[in-house]
């Protein structure tokens, strides 16, 4: 083995050593071809605007969209800290690093970065390499800082959206990634575990907890209807009494079972019914008669105004459940009438109130004044109707049909 070949090996040994997934390499007979996988990393936040590649081209060589483009309509800012990774192919001569080494391709996986960029990028990494001296380390540092980017880059894509949604879950797979593999002190139990058995709340302090300390609390909150306590149990939130709201349903779907998740959001409703919260706020609305759903059904919009039998439809937008907004049972149509037994008790209260009583004015926002008026109707007939048969009709001892003796006596077979 050369001394050109012992300092390469040595080089490419210390980068893999730090960077196990970065370095691949092929022995050729022009030398040792070189690829390096290099994510990038950003110490803050940075502005990016993705434009349409369509729109970049008209703008001039090397310099990315133009100020015009990179700000119009079509434009889609974001703001990003990991980046897709620049797939670099280098070839070491064999006698480098006394010779310069070949950068023979450059390119960014998902195409984010322009080719003047690249072309720029290129050069730079040129001019970083000193003759008897490793530059590899020099490389792989220089990019995943991200340094080589401006302050507002302007990334050209013929389809924008898909970038977006590219970068976007790449910066979270690699987030994932990075809190898996460090580790952190739980905030219940004290004790400290990989990140990959742990969550991260989305709260102001970025509380960490163990998976099976949340597991349990927060299921034997679920389990008691405590529904406000499935929050961040970190001390600086609870003294701050921070609402259910602040943690997310994916991370609840990442911690508690799928029943468990149900019952969760059907105590969110309940608890916002209660307090008058989301939902609630219209008067008119009334509760889903699904027991394991109880959401808000706001009054359509033509509901007030519409006199036909359609306006006791009711849809639930949290279970999709049709139902009739007198009897509160499953839809069966504008036409068919409701069991009076069902709408009995709000119909009397509604008859009995006067005109002008603010309960009378609560019940025609709820159910509708038209629909009320006409089961207020039909109420005194069927009570009038009650009224005449127990006067006149007597009821069958075996069926209970109410019969009216025309003539004959009183013996019955």
């Amino acid at each position: 083995m050369s001394e050109f070949e012992q300092v390469q090996d040595e080089e490419i040994e210390a980068l893999t050593a730090v960077y196990p997934d970065t370095l691949t390499y092929n022995p050729t007979p022009g030398g040792k071809e070189i690829k390096l996988d290099i994510s990038i990393e950003l110490e803050h936040e940075r502005k990016f605007e993705l434009v349409s590649s369509i729109a970049a081209d008209t703008s001039s060589p090397g310099a990315g969209p133009s100020h015009a483009h990179a700000h119009s309509a079509d434009s889609i800012p974001t703001t990003l800290t990991h980046i897709p990774p620049l797939l670099i192919t280098v070839l070491f001569p064999p006698t480098y690093p006394h010779t310069k080494p070949v950068i023979q391709n450059i390119s960014a996986r998902h195409a984010w970065l322009a080719p003047a960029l690249v072309r720029k990028l290129a050069i730079r990494l040129d001019e970083m390499w000193t003759p008897e001296e490793g530059v590899l380390w020099q490389w792989v540092e220089f990019v995943r800082s991200g340094t080589f980017l401006e302050s507002t880059l302007h990334l050209a894509h013929p389809s924008p959206k898909t970038l977006l949604s590219y970068l976007i879950t790449h910066q979270t797979t690699a987030k994932q990634a990075q809190f898996s593999a460090q580790t952190y002190t739980c905030g219940i139990c004290l004790s400290t575990q990989r990140g990959s058995k742990c969550i991260q709340i989305d709260c102001a302090n970025a509380h960490v907890f163990c998976l099976e300390c949340l597991k349990e609390f927060w299921g034997m909150c679920v389990g008691e209807g405590e529904v406000t306590k499935v929050a961040c149990p970190g001390v600086e939130c609870v003294k701050a009494k921070s609402d259910a709201g602040d943690v997310g349903e994916d991370i609840i779907r990442r911690v508690l079972t799928d029943e468990q998740v149900a019952r969760w959001k059907w105590l969110r409703i309940k608890h916002a019914a209660e307090k008058g919260g989301t939902g609630w706020t219209d008067p008119n609305a009334v509760p889903c008669p699904v027991r394991m759903c109880q959401a808000p059904v706001p009054r359509p919009r033509t509901a007030a105004e519409d006199e036909s039998g359609w306006s006791r439809l009711r849809t639930c937008d949290a279970c999709g459940f049709a139902f009739c907004v007198a009897c509160k049972r499953t839809w069966h149509g504008p036409v068919s009438r409701c069991a009076i037994t069902r709408t009995r008790e709000f119909v009397e209260a509604y008859v009995s109130l006067p005109e002008g009583d603010p309960r009378r004015r609560a019940l025609e926002g709820q159910y509708g004044r038209k629909v009320l008026e006409r089961m207020a109707q039909e109420y005194r007939e069927e009570k009038e109707n009650e009224v005449w048969l127990k006067e006149r009709t007597t009821a069958c001892p075996r069926c209970e049909t109410r019969v009216e003796k025309s003539e004959g006596c009183n013996h019955m077979t």
